[in-house]
């Protein structure tokens, strides 16, 4: 006889892992949702470890994005000053 496999789906893994995080025993909560304890604590740690996300909306994409241009744009406007202040004491020092 084929034995099939079973899904679950990503609502159930998250339940399941907050589920042991709050109760304490992972084997129980193992136990009461018929799973095994080694599928939970793989779901546990990825849940963790924030692997386990409900799709993120269209603006929390943006936001990101628009995070990582202003970071790289403040990484460009900091090596600029710390080129110009050499220039300043390059200057300073020559001139004086």
């Amino acid at each position: 006889m084929k034995t099939t496999r079973r899904t679950f789906t990503l609502g159930f893994k998250i339940l399941a892992a907050t589920m042991s995080s709050h109760c304490g025993r992972v084997f129980e909560v193992a136990r009461e949702l018929d799973i095994s304890t080694s599928t939970l604590q793989h779901w546990k740690k990825c849940y963790k470890e924030g692997r386990y996300n409900i799709k993120k909306t269209s603006a929390e994409i943006s936001l990101k994005n628009e995070l990582v241009k202003l970071r790289k744009r403040i990484k460009e406007l900091e090596i600029e000053r710390d080129i110009l202040e050499k220039a300043q004491n390059i200057f300073s020092k020559s001139g004086g």
